[in-house]
């Protein structure tokens, strides 16, 4: 008897509603459904989903404060301003910083600098420090770019030294906005508005439109959006599916030599692509070192040098994983000894760990034990600087709440968070937060959940179907890839294969349809024993194309005998 360590969430399927929408789309009615499922419940946006254009961008105008910042660029323009784009260190704030950079020149502006913090000195965002330091450099004009919207003290500064600051951001809103010239952030629309929900580098890319009126760098705009992990719908869609297209036209020679290192063409690059290599490798810098190669390599025009950029990039990442499959590693030897099913949280620490890598380590580790988790290491400063991740059952922030006796600072949301303490509040702290993870857990034994969007039939998933579900591509945050379930599929004999020792391939069959059954990292889970003959599967269909010739396999998400 295989039994899932899952519980299915099953969508349901409205076929009075899902019938007439179809026709009126001109699409198949388990398409609409999960069109629908995603928000476009009318005719018209299922097509304006499915065929993203140009002309469904807003008009930057519409975001607060774009006039006013527009006004004092235009200013610079006159005065030949000196002007500084700071920045962030991840993706998000990288490639908001170059795109905003190339904008103020193409707009005619002559002394144009950039920068960012040092992640691990100074931690995120404008200082005060670094305001006085573009006095001493000589700057007029300030534009930050994915940071600026809690700058309060910076703010402050700038107003005091005769700076002027326009902030771009779409962190969340504070109390106050930061005494800035113009505060350019799309939460401050409302939240149905189109553009609420984009990244750092798509607010940068308005401004860049309002300066230009062209929609220039949509390549890196896509960049930046898909690895900030925004929701990839209304604006953030358009951006990203236009800028996958533009990324493939225009093979800009910085991408395409990331991707080069990053071993395919940039002819092939997906959204999955920029998620998975793309993007680890612009982030490993900043996680690091600094940020600073991964915006050279963004705006280089330079051949050798865009190729040694990105094999710098590529070896830093190399580190990177390195370090991180380390902490990894040590987190387990440490956890598995102890760990007991009744345990609701983790909290690990060790002074030596490197702080850029352990929000990665605390998603590995959650994905792993499925409890929320903490992980702290031991910063330049004498504090323990951690971060949190955690499971759809559990709020963060609210937990957090409870246990801000014991911390010096914290912020995130639902699903993550960074916390900094003092080394010797370590214990109570991991205490509390387990109390706290009891409350909203409970003790029963803990299942996580996955989402499916219909059930279906072996059947029904057929080549046009598998067609029709690439057009909904883009997939990534609230957009993404299908997962369906079939009932009952039988198990096709002495078919069962375990390839490199950890994935598993096998056959299934329904009445008069065959498919082949791929599980990536399956094989340890459920080849510890046998199949069951008869089984109910959830999965996402995929083409596979292998000399020449090109059938539909189905990613196996989890199995249960039926």
């Amino acid at each position: 008897m295989t039994e899932s360590l899952h519980q299915w969430m099953i969508a349901e399927f409205d076929h009075a509603s899902c019938a007439p929408l179809a026709e009126s789309a001109g699409v198949n009615p388990l398409l609409a459904h999960l069109l629908k499922l995603r928000g476009a419940d009318t005719a018209e946006k299922i097509l304006d989903f499915l065929n993203p254009r140009l002309a469904h961008l807003s008009s930057p105008f519409e975001l607060p404060d774009m006039s006013q910042a527009v006004d004092r660029i235009l200013l610079a323009r006159k005065n030949n301003d000196s002007v500084l784009v700071f920045g962030d260190y991840d993706v998000d704030g990288i490639t908001a910083t170059a795109l905003l950079t190339r904008a103020l020149h193409r707009f005619g502006l002559k002394q144009v600098s950039n920068d960012m913090p040092d992640r691990f000195s100074e931690g995120y965002g404008l200082t005060p420090a670094r305001v006085e330091k573009a006095r001493d450099e000589g700057h007029q004009l300030i534009i930050t770019v994915d940071n600026g919207t809690s700058a309060h003290e910076a703010a402050e500064k700038a107003l005091e030294l005769g700076i002027d600051l326009i902030v771009t951001d779409h962190h969340s809103l504070e109390d106050t906005l930061p005494p800035a010239l113009a505060v350019i952030n799309p939460k401050r629309t409302s939240p149905d508005h189109p553009t609420y929900m984009l990244a750092g580098a798509g607010v940068a890319f308005k401004l860049a439109m309002a300066l230009n009126g062209t929609p220039n760098d949509l390549d890196i705009a896509a960049l930046g959006t898909v690895s900030d992990i925004v929701p990839l719908l209304e604006e953030n869609r358009t951006i990203v599916s236009l800028g996958l297209r533009h990324m493939i036209k225009h093979q800009r020679l910085g991408i395409a030599k990331l991707a080069q290192a990053s071993r395919f063409h940039i002819s092939q690059v997906t959204a999955q692509k920029i998620g998975y290599q793309l993007g680890p490798r612009l982030n490993a810098a900043g996680r690091m070192e600094t940020g600073h190669d991964a915006l050279k390599l963004l705006l280089s025009e330079d051949a050798r040098e865009a190729t040694e950029l990105a094999r710098r990039l590529n070896e830093i990442n190399e580190e990177r994983r390195a370090i991180e499959q380390a902490i990894y590693d040590e987190s387990r030897q440490i956890l598995d000894p102890f760990f007991k099913e009744e345990q609701r949280s983790i909290v690990l620490c060790r002074d030596e760990w490197h702080q850029g890598v352990i929000g990665i380590v605390a998603s590995r580790i959650l994905s792993r034990y499925r409890r929320p988790v903490i992980i702290c290491c031991l910063g330049e400063d004498g504090m323990l600087h951690g971060s949190g991740r955690s499971i759809p059952e559990f709020d963060m922030i609210t937990a957090l709440n409870a246990c801000a006796e014991y911390l010096v600072r914290y912020g995130g949301h639902k699903a993550a968070a960074g916390v900094t303490l003092k080394p010797e509040a370590l214990d109570e702290f991991r205490y509390a937060f387990e109390k706290q993870a009891t409350l909203q857990l409970g003790t029963e034994k803990l299942k996580t959940q996955i989402t499916i969007d219909a059930p279906v039939s072996l059947s029904q998933i057929d080549h046009a179907f598998v067609r029709a579900l690439e057009k909904m591509e883009p997939f990534g945050q609230n957009n993404p890839e299908p997962v369906f379930c079939a009932f009952g599929v039988e198990l096709v004999p002495e078919s069962v294969q375990v390839l490199k020792e950890q994935h598993l391939k096998f056959f299934v069959h329904q009445n008069d349809t065959t498919h082949c059954v791929l599980g990536f990292y399956k094989a340890e889970r459920f080849c510890s024993t046998s199949l069951p003959r008869k089984m109910d599967l959830v999965f996402s269909p995929h083409f596979n194309t292998f000399n020449g010739n090109t059938t539909i396999q189905l990613i196996l998400e989890d199995l249960r005998s039926a």
